[in-house]
């Protein structure tokens, strides 16, 4: 207590002979202006993105365990998710994003909030153009999960114009990557679509994609 009230007292004494200094001078013997104080460096975009990244990251494990067991936490947790990946800087982060978006998507869709999904997954296709290249997994499973909900919806024509995309893009996958999961992507689309078009009575077209699946 004694060192503090001594350090306090050394502080004042120096601002009063510095004072006393100022005012005893003559006008050519004027102090010079204080130089501005230094300012903290915005934080940049990228500084930022990165600072979420580790963020979103855990929640997004704790999302897809929560959703692998079917515990309805997930719809928390996997908003929260979304929440803070809709925090990334403009440009920054997109697949990040899509990934929120689909995620929260299924949460939702799982525990029949279908119009909540569907936007969720409109906000996921509207990212696949900006966020990823022709012939990438993210794009063929944006339109795929979207066709997905649109088929629960009733709302076939919809469903199979996403399932077209889908498929599309795993044909062009499939001169790039050949990898379990693209395998089972390829096969599970076609058999999809198929069902959906069996029960409009398109059973040529339907058989063409189940052929299609056995490849």
């Amino acid at each position: 207590m004694r060192l503090f009230a001594c350090c306090c007292l050394a502080a004042l004494m120096m601002n009063l002979q510095a004072f006393a200094a100022q005012a005893g001078a003559k006008p050519r013997d004027a102090a010079p202006p204080a130089s501005p104080l230094p300012t903290t460096p915005p934080v940049s975009d990228e500084d930022k993105a990165n600072q979420l990244s580790e963020q979103v990251g855990k929640l997004m494990v704790k999302c897809v365990n929560l959703l692998t067991a079917q515990d309805p936490l997930s719809l928390d947790f996997c908003k929260q998710q979304r929440d803070l990946a809709d925090q990334y800087p403009p440009h920054q982060r997109l697949v990040d994003k899509m990934l929120a978006y689909d995620e929260y998507g299924i949460a939702l869709a799982a525990f029949d909030h279908k119009q909540e999904a569907l936007e969720e997954f409109d906000r996921e296709v509207t990212l696949v153009p900006k966020a990823v290249k022709p012939g990438s997994p993210e794009w063929s499973t944006a339109y795929w999960h979207r066709a997905m909900i649109y088929t629960q919806m009733g709302q076939n024509d919809k469903a199979d114009r996403d399932y077209r995309a889908a498929q599309e893009n795993c044909r062009k996958a499939a001169k790039a990557t050949n990898t379990p999961a693209a395998q089972k992507k390829r096969r599970t689309i076609p058999r999809q679509h198929a069902a959906l078009l069996q029960k409009e009575g398109k059973t040529e077209a339907a058989a063409q994609l189940l052929q299609e699946a056995q490849k």
